[in-house]
């Protein structure tokens, strides 16, 4: 049995600078709009069922947050993805989470203590562990300490994971970002994380002025297109409010996309 079914665990908001980087705001205004510089954007979550096991890919934005958190992000949780997972999908634990990066909207349930992930396999980088462990001026902001719940189980490079699930190790926007290809029911994905946080940040120069080493970003992004383009692959994008996946044609340099559904 293989099945993927899309989650959402809610929205935040976050400084239009740092969503969109470079990019003049006079190219992305005309189909994002913002309010004080802020925008609202959302988290789309895999769920997969592989070989009877419950895998997501990343943990959303979780459910622990300090005041100050609150003040800066201003979450709003009219999803969750612990009450769809229980709810709506009747499962009593998810076997593996894996983590494109440990950053606060992309790691939150492992936080949480829930009993749907007390006994979870948390698959990351080994350097994004560290990084997250002992952040430095620049990324201090988007690594939130926390008690991790589950079993950690930490690769270093490009791995299989399971079945037809393989991570690759980006760097780019945090030194052990991964991307995370899987195949279901002969149909190929690849999950973006947050090289591709939206349809909009398809072009390769588009680059959230969060990422910590921008050039492997943009060369990575080229490679990473060119391989969609030529295999077939729907890119998901985790914090796209309105278009969760698409099918990429023409080139890697002016890629253009086709939305679509699972």
């Amino acid at each position: 049995m293989e099945e993927i079914y899309f989650l959402n665990d809610g929205t935040y908001e976050l400084d239009s600078g740092a969503y969109f980087g470079i990019v003049p705001k006079v190219l992305w205004s005309k189909y994002i709009s913002d309010n004080n510089n802020k925008i609202r954007i959302t988290t789309n979550i895999p769920f997969l069922r592989v070989n009877d096991k419950n895998i997501l890919v990343d943990a959303g934005i979780g459910n622990n947050f300090s005041d100050r958190f609150r003040r800066i992000f201003v979450p709003e949780k009219n999803n969750d993805i612990a009450d769809s997972l229980e709810n709506d999908y009747h499962i009593k634990g998810v076997d593996n989470i894996i983590l494109s990066h440990m950053h606060f909207d992309h790691n939150g349930h492992i936080f949480s203590g829930n009993k749907l992930f007390r006994n979870s396999q948390i698959i990351m980088q080994e350097k994004e562990l560290k990084a997250f462990r002992h952040p430095n001026d620049f990324t201090r902001g988007s690594y939130i300490p926390g008690k991790i719940h589950g079993k950690i189980k930490t690769i270093d490079g490009s791995r299989k994971i399971t079945g037809n699930i393989t991570a690759i190790n980006t760097g780019g926007h945090t030194e052990g970002h991964m991307v995370i290809f899987f195949e279901i029911n002969s149909k190929k994905y690849m999950y973006g994380g947050d090289l591709f946080p939206s349809s909009f940040h398809l072009k390769p120069y588009y680059i959230t002025a969060i990422d910590s080493y921008p050039i492997e970003t943009l060369k990575m992004k080229k490679k990473l297109l060119k391989k969609a383009i030529n295999e077939n692959i729907s890119i998901i994008f985790n914090h796209d409010n309105k278009n969760i996946m698409g099918k990429v044609y023409g080139s890697a340099e002016k890629p253009e996309i086709e939305f679509g559904n699972p």
